[in-house]
């Protein structure tokens, strides 16, 4: 195979990099929101969590929602709508931390720990995600940088 008609190079992947999806007009837009709702009610549909599961179902519906306040006060207050998503992006590392200890209880149970390791996965792609929104909105709403800009 001739590798030389392939761009790997860094100039190519920034180009395309970032794309907007569709126009954010509520935080019900907001890929990152929405996915935190579906894993939320994912961990509520996992009967063999059985106990564990009100605690895990608390910890992931607060993450939607400090993600739709942080929302509300960005036009407002962008510090506090950063604190909020730093408090989602604790949140994130709490469940994946939960369960994670979970999941030890499951190795001898291929398919409950394949779902708990998908969980794992799925949570990670979502701190990422929202550490990447509060950047975002750091740059777009922050007064200190548009006074360095201009």
């Amino acid at each position: 195979m001739n590798y030389k008609n392939y761009n790997f190079g860094k100039s190519e992947y920034n180009k395309n990099s970032f794309r907007v999806r569709s126009p954010v007009k509520t935080f019900r837009d907001l890929e990152v929101y929405q996915t935190t709702i579906k894993l939320s009610n994912l961990i509520q549909s996992l009967d063999f969590l059985k106990d564990e599961r009100n605690n895990l179902r608390e910890i992931s519906e607060s993450i939607p929602r400090l993600i739709a306040e942080s929302y509300g006060d960005k036009f407002e207050d962008i510090k506090m709508s950063e604190k909020k998503l730093d408090e989602a992006i604790i949140l994130v590392v709490d469940i994946i931390t939960k369960i994670d200890i979970l999941r030890e209880r499951f190795l001898e149970d291929r398919e409950k720990k394949e779902m708990l390791d998908k969980l794992i996965l799925k949570y990670g792609y979502q701190k990422v995600r929202i550490f990447n929104l509060k950047k975002a909105w750091k740059r777009v709403f922050d007064k200190e940088g548009e006074n360095k800009d201009g």
